[in-house]
């Protein structure tokens, strides 16, 4: 049994017409009336009366009939779903993220949701400290990660998608002791007190950037907790623990008011941030997220924070 006997059977039930379901199907008669001749052989049954004026289902035939349908249902649906897979409209990705890649991340994925509602995304928060190189067996289909994090190789593409800013996190309360009023004297303020800092191995870009506003406004600071978990140090930071230096984005994560974000007032405490992806790119609902990743960055995500 295959299944141009079960669409020839289908088509002759409807047109009750062996030329007619011949010529519906685009194939000559003598083919249509084989292929119904092989499937009554092969179910030793006979599926039509048929005389020269009419054709007619037998028993037979009329109970075989929503079998007959179901299975050209399920060839249609998996044929349809297959090509969809080959076509990326439907599918599963995996995609990796740090903090400061969230929100171009949202972005890409409100896009491609709408486009593609019925491909499966997973997501998993990743350190900033993560470095991705060519050796590795990378199991996600991209990663938003910061670019000074990728190792030279050719292996992997990658696009910048944001900039994001680097600035001074404390809480409202302690700003107004520590400036009283005036900004100026905030370096001076950083110096006398105490810093909380994300730990090195958790975000090196930050912690380098940490050290080099403090080098270059000629102070040596007092750390006074060191945390490998951000959600912690801005917990530490709501309550007045200390100041700290971190991505505008973690922030704006927080957005409950109590704290306070100063960028820095050079440019170069910014963090470049990319997506990343294996230039084989083999899983075809990768290529319709990589265009909802380009439509992002076209409309202009640019600098952040």
């Amino acid at each position: 049994m295959n299944m141009n006997q079960i669409h020839s059977f289908l088509a002759i039930t409807k047109t009750l017409n062996f030329t007619a379901a011949a010529r519906q199907l685009g194939i000559p008669q003598s083919t249509i009336s084989r292929q119904i001749n092989d499937l009554e052989e092969q179910l030793n049954v006979r599926l039509f009366y048929r005389t020269k004026r009419d054709v007619h289902l037998t028993d037979e035939g009329a109970a075989f009939l929503p079998y007959a349908r179901e299975m050209a249902d399920a060839a249609e649906k998996g044929t349809r779903s297959v090509r969809q897979l080959h076509d990326g409209n439907t599918g599963h990705l995996t995609i990796a993220t740090v903090p400061a890649g969230e929100g171009v991340l949202c972005e890409c994925l409100d896009r491609f949701h709408r486009d593609y509602p019925d491909i499966v995304v997973d997501i998993d928060r990743i350190s900033a400290g993560f470095t991705l190189m060519d050796d590795m067996d990378s199991v996600n289909d991209f990663y938003f990660m910061y670019g000074d994090m990728l190792a030279a190789g050719d292996e992997y593409d990658s696009t910048l998608t944001h900039r994001e800013s680097i600035g001074l996190v404390l809480s409202r309360e302690l700003m107004d002791d520590m400036t009283s009023g005036d900004p100026s004297t905030l370096p001076e303020a950083i110096a006398s007190s105490g810093i909380v800092l994300l730990s090195e191995e958790t975000d090196p870009i930050v912690y380098m950037q940490t050290m080099n506003y403090c080098r270059t406004h000629r102070f040596t600071p007092r750390v006074t907790n060191t945390f490998s978990d951000p959600s912690s140090l801005l917990l530490a930071l709501r309550s007045g623990m200390g100041v700290s230096f971190l991505p505008a984005s973690l922030v704006r994560e927080a957005h409950d008011g109590i704290l306070k974000f100063v960028p820095l007032e050079d440019d170069s405490y910014h963090i470049s941030c990319v997506a990343v992806w294996k230039k084989s790119l083999l899983n075809p609902a990768a290529g319709k997220f990589l265009d909802s990743i380009e439509g992002v960055i076209d409309r202009g995500s640019g600098s952040r924070g």
